[in-house]
Protein backbone atom coordinates (compact mmCIF):
# COMPACT_ATOMS: atom_id res chain seq x y z
CA UNK A 1 0.00 0.00 0.00
CA UNK A 2 2.68 2.45 0.83
CA UNK A 3 5.42 3.50 -1.19
CA UNK A 4 9.15 3.16 -0.55
CA UNK A 5 10.34 7.04 0.75
CA UNK A 6 13.24 8.37 -0.86
CA UNK A 7 13.18 12.15 0.37
CA UNK A 8 14.82 12.01 3.25
CA UNK A 9 12.10 12.73 5.53
CA UNK A 10 9.51 10.26 7.77
CA UNK A 11 6.33 10.85 6.05
CA UNK A 12 4.87 7.54 4.17
CA UNK A 13 3.47 8.73 0.85
CA UNK A 14 0.54 6.80 0.67
CA UNK A 15 -1.69 5.81 -2.82
CA UNK A 16 -5.17 6.66 -2.71
CA UNK A 17 -7.63 4.17 -2.41
CA UNK A 18 -10.20 3.66 -5.04
CA UNK A 19 -13.74 4.60 -4.37
CA UNK A 20 -16.35 1.98 -4.47
CA UNK A 21 -19.78 3.14 -6.19
CA UNK A 22 -22.61 0.89 -5.70
CA UNK A 23 -24.30 -0.31 -8.82
CA UNK A 24 -27.36 1.61 -7.81
CA UNK A 25 -25.41 5.04 -7.98
CA UNK A 26 -24.32 3.66 -11.34
CA UNK A 27 -27.48 2.96 -12.86
CA UNK A 28 -28.69 6.28 -11.71
CA UNK A 29 -25.54 8.21 -12.82
CA UNK A 30 -26.49 6.04 -16.54
CA UNK A 31 -30.10 7.08 -16.23
CA UNK A 32 -29.51 10.88 -15.23
CA UNK A 33 -26.71 11.51 -18.08
CA UNK A 34 -29.54 9.84 -20.68
CA UNK A 35 -31.95 11.88 -19.08
CA UNK A 36 -29.81 14.92 -19.59
CA UNK A 37 -28.41 14.88 -23.10
CA UNK A 38 -32.23 14.94 -23.69
CA UNK A 39 -32.66 18.36 -22.13
CA UNK A 40 -29.17 19.62 -23.83
CA UNK A 41 -30.50 18.34 -26.73
CA UNK A 42 -33.61 20.57 -26.58
CA UNK A 43 -31.64 23.43 -24.94
CA UNK A 44 -29.73 23.42 -28.23
CA UNK A 45 -32.80 23.87 -30.26
CA UNK A 46 -34.58 26.52 -28.25
CA UNK A 47 -30.83 28.15 -28.72
CA UNK A 48 -31.08 27.88 -32.43
CA UNK A 49 -34.87 29.31 -32.68
CA UNK A 50 -33.85 32.31 -31.09
CA UNK A 51 -31.78 33.59 -34.02
CA UNK A 52 -29.60 35.62 -31.68
CA UNK A 53 -25.96 36.27 -32.76
CA UNK A 54 -24.97 37.01 -29.02
CA UNK A 55 -26.04 32.89 -28.63
CA UNK A 56 -24.44 31.49 -31.65
CA UNK A 57 -21.02 30.87 -29.82
CA UNK A 58 -23.14 29.43 -27.04
CA UNK A 59 -25.13 27.11 -28.72
CA UNK A 60 -21.63 25.78 -31.08
CA UNK A 61 -19.71 24.76 -27.62
CA UNK A 62 -23.17 23.39 -26.19
CA UNK A 63 -23.20 21.33 -29.42
CA UNK A 64 -19.30 20.56 -29.28
CA UNK A 65 -19.78 19.29 -25.25
CA UNK A 66 -23.22 17.21 -26.09
CA UNK A 67 -21.02 15.39 -28.69
CA UNK A 68 -17.85 14.85 -26.31
CA UNK A 69 -20.00 13.62 -23.45
CA UNK A 70 -22.14 11.19 -25.83
CA UNK A 71 -18.48 10.07 -27.24
CA UNK A 72 -17.20 9.28 -23.26
CA UNK A 73 -20.83 7.85 -21.81
CA UNK A 74 -20.28 5.50 -25.44
CA UNK A 75 -17.68 3.97 -24.51
CA UNK A 76 -16.82 1.84 -21.31
CA UNK A 77 -15.95 4.25 -18.52
CA UNK A 78 -15.62 3.56 -14.93
CA UNK A 79 -18.33 4.67 -12.16
CA UNK A 80 -16.23 7.41 -11.14
CA UNK A 81 -15.83 8.71 -14.69
CA UNK A 82 -19.27 8.55 -15.35
CA UNK A 83 -20.06 10.51 -11.66
CA UNK A 84 -17.57 13.11 -12.93
CA UNK A 85 -19.15 13.59 -16.46
CA UNK A 86 -22.66 13.39 -14.79
CA UNK A 87 -21.64 16.64 -12.56
CA UNK A 88 -19.76 18.14 -15.34
CA UNK A 89 -23.25 18.49 -17.11
CA UNK A 90 -25.57 19.41 -13.90
CA UNK A 91 -22.95 22.08 -13.61
CA UNK A 92 -23.38 23.27 -17.29
CA UNK A 93 -27.34 23.35 -17.03
CA UNK A 94 -26.77 25.26 -13.24
CA UNK A 95 -25.12 28.21 -14.35
CA UNK A 96 -27.10 28.32 -17.80
CA UNK A 97 -29.05 31.14 -16.33
CA UNK A 98 -26.11 33.54 -15.16
CA UNK A 99 -24.34 32.78 -18.87
CA UNK A 100 -27.52 33.76 -21.01
CA UNK A 101 -27.77 37.13 -17.94
CA UNK A 102 -24.12 37.39 -19.37
CA UNK A 103 -24.52 37.16 -23.14
CA UNK A 104 -27.89 39.23 -23.05
CA UNK A 105 -28.00 41.92 -20.19
CA UNK A 106 -32.04 43.02 -20.94
CA UNK A 107 -33.35 39.60 -22.36
CA UNK A 108 -31.05 36.85 -20.84
CA UNK A 109 -33.48 36.79 -17.48
CA UNK A 110 -36.49 36.38 -19.43
CA UNK A 111 -34.92 34.27 -21.71
CA UNK A 112 -33.88 31.94 -19.18
CA UNK A 113 -37.42 31.58 -17.62
CA UNK A 114 -38.80 30.85 -20.79
CA UNK A 115 -36.41 28.01 -22.09
CA UNK A 116 -36.93 26.83 -18.29
CA UNK A 117 -40.89 26.25 -18.96
CA UNK A 118 -40.71 25.54 -22.42
CA UNK A 119 -37.94 22.39 -21.31
CA UNK A 120 -40.16 21.58 -18.42
CA UNK A 121 -37.00 22.19 -15.88
CA UNK A 122 -35.83 24.38 -13.15
CA UNK A 123 -31.92 25.30 -13.84
CA UNK A 124 -31.19 26.02 -10.50
CA UNK A 125 -32.37 22.41 -9.84
CA UNK A 126 -29.62 20.65 -11.11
Amino acid sequence: MSEKNTEGNNILPFKPVARRISPAATAAAAAESREMLIVYDHLIALLRETYDEGLDTLTDNLVVSVVGWRAQLATDIDDQARQKLVKEMRDVLHQMPGILRSLLPGLGPRLGESMERKLGIQFSKY
